[in-house]
């Protein structure tokens, strides 16, 4: 049966994936579930709603797979794409989301350089 996340969870994974965004970047990617397991537990004692650190990764995935489809299609990017009608979360989350602040920011081998 799927996890149903509540509003109040989901936008606490948005806030803390936002938070968590310099850890994300600046961590191996085998060091990322420690931090998916950080928002876990932050969901659960802010909004005690318990989901698994890979919970969070999935429903992160749909989150960001949501925004996407519906900037491909404000954008008219529909060429060669596969878009489907936004959901209900989709448009919901969409403004918590337009500051995109999972895109890398700079230049990597800049910041490590310099």
């Amino acid at each position: 049966m799927p996890l149903i996340w509540p509003t109040n969870a989901t936008l606490t994974l948005i806030r803390q994936r936002r938070l968590e965004q310099q850890n994300f970047e600046w961590s191996a990617n085998h060091d990322h579930m420690n931090i998916w397991n950080r928002i876990s537990f932050q969901i659960l004692a802010s909004d005690n709603f318990f989901a698994t650190g890979r919970q969070c990764q999935i429903k992160w995935q749909a989150l960001k797979s949501g925004y996407e489809n519906i900037m491909n299609i404000e954008r008219n990017r529909t060429r060669g794409r596969t878009i489907r009608p936004p959901n209900r979360y989709d448009r919901f989350f969409h403004q918590e989301m337009t500051d995109e602040f999972w895109i890398p920011s700079g230049n990597y081998l800049i910041q490590i350089y310099s």
